[in-house]
């Protein structure tokens, strides 16, 4: 076959590829079996289907969401994948498991880990990670080990093709004390049981941090194995629970190993409040690094033939 011949070849593959990718998608009712459906009640995780043609060679997204999230703020960050043809998986975070619990949060990890692989289909269909908060972040950090890990029952069981990091991640230490005890609270409605609660995580909270390997170990195990794909991250100066130096140093240590990021660090704004901040700039930040990751993803795949 003569090089002319190989890269024409190439290109119809490739333009094959983005058109499926580019179908206009609709909301479907879904269809699972009763085992995968079963999976995700197990988790709370709501998968959405997209109707497309091709859906089921299109990426999906898994939206790990901020501690106590609720579904309907989750959905808006789905339908903008929705939009675009793709089937997305969303599961909010629970505060205590994050900060005090994080076998809890492991066992989680992999149980979402077994739903993605399902959705993967015959097709090796590829993935965004999109991480919120710490609460996403801790579930983040256990599917980057599980797939990343030689050994892991799960090693190179999903191909990511980009993650994106919104108001995370956060070094977390004792100075975090107060941030866990704010982010717990404020799922407590009776007022009689905050101030126990304060005064138990401030004696429980120690012990975990000095013991528990896994949070000593979240940001630097984070830091040195990323997954190589193209990276997104979403976050702002005047955050309360994540500081933008925490960001910035973990963007530059992923800079320094060669991994394509790109950032985008507001002067105001909240806690995972930048879509409702800014919302058409928020848009097209995320837009354009899914179509940025598509590209690349694509170009990879076409390269192969």
């Amino acid at each position: 076959m003569t090089l002319v011949s190989l890269s024409t070849k190439k290109f119809f593959v490739l333009h094959h590829l983005c058109r499926q990718f580019a179908s206009v998608p609709h909301r479907i009712a879904m269809s699972e079996s009763a085992n995968f459906q079963a999976k995700c009640k197990k988790i709370g995780a709501v998968v959405t289907r997209a109707g497309t043609e091709n859906a089921s060679t299109s990426p999906v997204v898994a939206l790990l969401g901020w501690n106590s999230a609720q579904d309907k703020h989750l959905a808006k960050y789905s339908e903008i994948f929705e939009q675009k043809g793709f089937d997305t998986v969303r599961i909010p975070a629970n505060p205590f498991n994050t900060f005090m619990r994080l076998n809890r949060v492991k066992e989680i990890s992999m149980a979402l880990l077994d739903i993605l692989v399902e959705m993967k289909s015959q097709q090796n269909r590829p993935f965004i990670l999109y991480s919120f908060s710490m609460g996403g972040f801790n579930v983040f950090y256990f599917l980057n080990q599980a797939i990343s890990t030689p050994g892991q029952w799960h090693f190179n069981s999903i191909q990511v093709m980009g993650c994106i990091f919104d108001s995370c991640p956060h070094f977390p230490g004792m100075h975090s004390l107060k941030g866990v005890q704010s982010t717990i609270l404020e799922v407590i409605p009776n007022p009689l049981i905050k101030i126990p609660v304060w005064v138990g995580l401030a004696v429980a909270f120690p012990p975990v941090w000095l013991f528990n390997r896994d949070i000593k170990q979240l940001i630097p195990r984070t830091i040195s194995s990323p997954l190589g794909c193209p990276e997104l991250f979403l976050f702002c100066k005047t955050d309360p629970l994540v500081p933008d130096k925490d960001v910035w140093v973990f963007i530059e240590a992923h800079k320094n190993k060669n991994i394509k990021v790109f950032s985008k660090c507001w002067e105001i704004s909240g806690h995972v409040q930048h879509y409702k901040n800014y919302p058409d700039e928020y848009l097209k930040l995320v837009n354009d690094f899914i179509d940025y990751c598509l590209k690349q993803h694509l170009t990879s795949r076409a390269s192969k033939l």
